[in-house]
């Protein structure tokens, strides 16, 4: 019963942490929006904020790389974990910036 408890509190841990990234990854997802809006109308961006927003956008299709196919396809989110840990592997970035430790 202990053990159950215990890993019940770890999962509880994951999701809140799992959801503070996505919270992080929309935040500078919106960061990214508001300087694409600034230039589009012509105004001043500097390599800091365009190196931002170029950083986000890679995070962006991450996110999407990475999760249509593993919601779409039944199942194929339990393999996520494997599909990371082989990527990582191999020195192959896949998470967005939110999700690296």
């Amino acid at each position: 019963m202990i053990k159950l408890k215990q890993e019940i509190q770890k999962f509880n841990l994951f999701i809140v942490d799992f959801l503070k990234r996505i919270k992080a990854e929309g935040v500078e997802t919106s960061e990214a929006a508001q300087i694409l809006a600034r230039y589009a109308k012509g105004g001043e961006v500097s390599k800091e904020e365009m190196e931002k927003f170029r950083s986000q956008m890679i995070d962006v299709i991450k996110v999407i790389g990475i999760g249509i196919p593993f919601t779409i396809i039944p199942g194929s989110s339990l393999l996520l974990p494997l599909v990371v840990a082989i990527a990582k592997k191999y020195k192959i970035d896949i998470l967005p910036s939110s999700f690296k430790d």
